[in-house]
């Protein structure tokens, strides 16, 4: 039941601002054409309750929690309703103007959607979308502005009974500083680590555990530079240098069936694995062929064999594997990697507003292309799968209680402004009973030189309608089955 709340709460406070903000949009629009608003809801009807009134505009709350909507004079939500219906409504709300006007209070003409023009129209179907689109932009400026940890060398694991673990350092622990030299990359603490070795028994380490800073002193053994286990299997000498450290595997990927993150892998086919680039490289050739990797896991070694892919899809490796340089330090008893956990850095405006141009660019052109890349088969179903509200609470879940450990929001506002995107992009599709739907209908009336019959679009607009909630439960209930599971590793 906690997860279950949680991901509600996760939900709304996700969710339902960028719902807000969209409904906002066609709002504005259509107070900027003159056009009578009758109704704004969050939720699809039916109705769960009147929120207030303001101007004759009713603020409502509806059951399906999906969505929202404006309802402009002469529509039903999603649809045209006809001149009789329209006339009905525009009766109602001029008697309504009249008892205003009679209290002293301005009021203004009643104009339905129809009576506006096509362009005008367009724009106010398309304004919801637009604005969901600004918002990202503003989102990710403000994220980039705010700032992010920059990197810095994190400590993934200890040996046991060695250095580090005697001066109780932790994994995710993040050395700052050598005997009050800062560093931040792997070459930085090969060289410092390489000096203190041959100058003192003991070393000063500036570590950053969470929002506290302190000093270790910590000493030092003699490297053995050899892989050595003790009888129970157990890591307890690594190779000075070496080891490649895995991040993170793709869905559906080689590497997803046989590794996990933290695994270490140490050689392919017997060659060490000593950089990144030489392990790349060695992969690549590899493809279609059974390649076995030596890999510590839990501080327990164990050889995997695994198949590189001949085409894989845009944007992963043969493997799918999201890797890292790893440094184990057999002095200290510590394996080291660069990990995003350092000081906060923060963008100027110009450079924040630049940045933020190209991530939604980026985010837009990423969503316009995955079913090309469907089609292609660059990307697999499950990597490429529609995401209904249950799917986006589990995902939005995740990402505030893993996001709410960060030093900055950024995680988090980088994943709303995400889902602001798709949301903006989603209504644009020229489905019946989305937005992009209805301005499908007004292109149509612009080359025809005539309006399509309203409650003949209304049908298709309804229709379109029972099947895009009929799809929603299937998405649903597949998220329910299948739920997505981890999407972002630290």
């Amino acid at each position: 039941m906690d997860g279950f709340l949680q991901a509600v709460i996760a939900f709304i406070v996700v969710l339902g601002p960028l719902v807000l903000i969209h409904e906002l949009g066609h709002f504005v629009a259509a107070r900027m054409i003159g056009v009578t608003v009758l109704e704004f809801g969050l939720g699809f009807p039916p109705r769960a309750l009147k929120l207030f009134e303001q101007k004759g505009t009713e603020f409502t709350l509806n059951w399906i929690p999906i969505g929202g909507f404006v309802r402009p004079l002469g529509e039903d939500f999603v649809k045209p309703v006809g001149e009789a219906a329209t006339e009905k409504d525009r009766q109602m709300f001029e008697k309504y103007q009249e008892e205003m006007a009679a209290l002293g209070k301005k009021v203004g003409k009643t104009k339905s959607l129809m009576e506006a023009g096509p362009w005008q129209r367009m724009w106010f179907m398309s304004a919801g979308a637009i604005f969901n689109f600004v918002a990202a932009f503003i989102i990710l400026a403000v994220s980039a502005m705010i700032g992010q940890p920059g990197p810095a060398l994190v400590i993934v694991s200890n040996i046991p009974n060695s250095p580090a673990t005697t001066a109780d350092l932790k994994e995710n622990d993040v050395i700052l500083a050598v005997n009050g030299k800062s560093i931040s990359t792997l070459d930085e603490a090969k060289r410092e680590f390489a000096v203190v070795n041959r100058q003192a028994p003991a070393t000063t380490l500036t570590i950053k555990r969470g929002n506290e800073t302190f000093d270790v002193s910590i000493p030092q053994s003699t490297p053995a530079c050899v892989r050595t286990y003790d009888e129970d299997g157990v890591l307890t000498s690594a190779p000075c240098g070496q080891g490649i450290y895995v991040l993170a595997t793709s869905p559906d990927s080689p590497a997803a069936a046989v590794l996990k993150e933290g695994d270490v892998i140490w050689s392919a086919d017997g060659q060490p694995a000593a950089t990144t680039d030489d392990f790349k490289k060695y992969i690549d050739s590899q493809a279609g062929k059974t390649v076995k990797l030596t890999i510590t896991r839990d501080l327990k070694e164990m050889t995997v064999d695994i198949i590189p892919r001949e085409n894989p899809p845009s944007g992963q490796g043969k493997l799918g594997v999201q890797i890292a340089q790893l440094a184990y330090n057999d002095a200290y008893g510590f394996a080291l990697a660069v990990g995003n956990l350092g000081p906060v850095v923060r963008e100027s405006l110009g450079d924040a507003i630049s940045q933020a141009t190209n991530q939604t660019v980026t985010m837009f052109t990423s969503l316009v292309e995955t079913p090309i890349r469907l089609l292609r088969r660059e990307i697999s179903a499950d990597q490429g799968r529609l995401i209904s509200p249950v799917g986006i609470a589990q995902i939005s879940s995740e990402v505030l209680q893993v996001g709410s450990t960060d030093p900055t929001p950024y995680r988090i506002l980088q994943f709303i402004a995400t889902i602001s995107i798709a949301l903006g992009f989603t209504n644009l599709l020229p489905i019946p009973g989305l937005d992009g739907g209805r301005i499908l209908f007004v292109i149509i009336e612009l080359v025809r030189g005539k309006p399509m019959n309203p409650e003949h679009e209304g049908l298709v607009h309804t229709i379109g309608l029972v099947l895009l909630l009929g799809l929603v439960a299937l998405v649903v209930v597949n998220d329910i089955v299948n739920p997505i599971g981890p999407l972002l590793s630290r």
